[in-house]
């Protein structure tokens, strides 16, 4: 390591800008004199002639060296010993200096010139030796820099990708997205090939995500590989680095799972580092993968207490548990609110207020509801409470209560002329917006005791002229994009 540190320093500064200036001067000073340098003492490695004067051989390993190749050996040989400048006599008869490559005690090679013209006193020496003593000080100091450099790159590297991780922990809870995510962010950050990441099931390790970025005429399946490493991996409990394979547990309290990444034949090792690396993004995905896995157990939940209510609400209203149980509803909401590209986190609960938007009906009288001829005020005031009562029936469920204001406001209007409140634009939530466009065509679509169900044509007509009035421009336009692209069902 030492050598290939001197060696690069002597490279560096026969190469370096600073050194040729220095050079010129020189050049002039000592009336174009010829340059050697050598990074050992046994021999002269670089020459630079820039004079018509040329020394016989420099090569030492010839039958019979030159005696200018003999005098600068020597003069070499004096130098190492001392490591001082010296003069000599070139075999011309004209002057030489030998200088070492130094700075305080460290050693890097040697500098000379040979027929020099002028008096070589010892201010020229000195001269000669700070400013080789400053190039190397400067050299070092960049050498120190890029080498600060490479360190400080990774650890930026690592803290950027924390940071990336949380990102995606608030980005999705959805854990078949978020598991791939995570294996591309440990590929890009550890330049490797192959990530493959295992979850504990039932017992066992289960593979849940892979991301391949090998050329696809190289592929063979590492799956079997991966499997074994991932086992005893999460049976010890601790990082395992193989040169081109690098695994971490994935813990809580216990090992959940298992992330095992790869390089291919040919490409840098994994390092100490990069375990390092890797063992603080298996703590961060710990904290995403628990919150999506929670997520799902929640979603689960809330999914089968929703089912049971309108299950019980379908024994007091067989009418309302058909229009609960139906999907057509459900799916059109969601459409129109992905064609409007609302957060995650809305489209959950728009799918919850969708399902029990018309709990509320259950408590309206069935003649009402199956009335043909037009409803008393009386009448519409009790229709007017239903969602105000389907909120009453929920609000006993806490991950319902983000849905609330969709069921409550799913039946005002744009122009301010809708119930309960009256409100109006954006005043309505955007979730109510969409359920009532949905909920209207729904309505128009299907036949009803006082008339036949509308055609599709009349339906899109009739919505396209509340524009402004009872919808919400923006909402209608989504609508309308996706009946286009055929995801509204009827």
């Amino acid at each position: 390591m030492k050598t290939d540190y001197n060696k690069e320093i002597f490279n560096k500064f026969i190469n370096s800008e600073n050194w040729k200036r220095e050079k010129l001067a020189l050049d002039s000073f000592f009336k174009h004199p010829i340059w050697w340098f050598t990074d050992k003492a046994g021999g002269v490695s670089h020459i630079l002639r820039k004079s018509e004067l040329t020394c016989e051989s420099l090569n030492p390993s010839i039958d019979k060296p030159s005696i200018c190749s003999k005098s600068i050996l020597d003069t070499i040989n004096k130098s190492r010993k001392k490591y001082t400048g010296r003069k000599f006599i070139c075999s011309s008869g004209l002057k030489g200096i030998c200088m070492p490559l130094t700075n305080g005690v460290k050693k890097y090679g040697f500098i000379g010139i040979c027929h020099v013209k002028e008096e070589i006193t010892k201010d020229m020496l000195s001269l000669f030796s700070v400013i080789i003593n400053t190039t190397i000080e400067k050299i070092q100091k960049e050498m120190e820099l890029a080498r600060l450099y490479d360190t400080i790159r990774p650890r930026a590297i690592a803290l950027s990708t924390i940071h990336t991780i949380h990102r995606l922990i608030c980005s999705t809870l959805d854990i078949d997205e978020l598991l791939p995510r995570i294996a591309r962010l440990n590929l890009q950050v550890l330049r490797a090939s192959y990530c493959s990441i295992f979850l504990r099931g039932n017992g066992n390790l289960v593979l849940k995500a892979n991301v391949d970025l090998r050329p696809r005429g190289k592929r063979p399946s590492r799956a079997e590989l991966d499997a074994r490493i991932a086992k005893k991996v999460a049976k010890k409990g601790n990082p395992l680095l193989d040169g081109l394979s690098l695994s971490v547990p994935l813990i809580e309290e216990d090992v959940i799972g298992v992330v095992v990444v790869s390089k291919e034949e040919g490409e840098q090792p994994f390092s100490i580092f990069d375990k390092e690396i890797l063992v603080t993004l298996a703590e961060q995905a710990v904290v995403a993968i628990k919150n999506a896995q929670l997520y799902k157990e929640q979603e689960r939940i809330t999914k089968g207490s929703i089912n049971s209510l309108i299950t019980l609400l379908g024994t007091y209203s067989p009418a309302t548990y058909s229009r609960l149980r139906s999907d057509t509803f459900t799916d059109n909401v969601l459409a129109i609110a992905m064609e409007m590209r609302l957060p995650e986190d809305q489209i959950k609960n728009l799918y919850y207020a969708s399902k029990l938007h018309d709990a509320g009906i259950v408590s309206i009288p069935k003649e009402i509801l199956k009335k043909s001829s037009k409803l008393t005020v009386k009448e519409f005031n009790l229709i007017k409470k239903h969602p105000a009562n389907g909120v009453r029936i929920i609000k006993s469920i806490e991950t319902l209560h983000p849905a609330i204001p969709f069921i409550l406001y799913h039946h005002e209007r744009y122009d301010g002329k809708g119930y309960p409140k009256g409100l109006k634009k954006d005043e309505i939530p955007v979730g109510a917006r969409i359920m009532a466009v949905a909920d209207t065509f729904r309505a128009m679509m299907s036949k009803r005791p006082y008339r036949k169900a509308m055609s599709l044509e009349n339906s899109i007509e009739e919505i396209k002229k509340q524009i402004g009035k009872q919808f919400d421009p923006e909402v209608v336009n989504a609508f309308l994009r996706a009946i286009k692209a055929g995801k509204i069902k009827y």
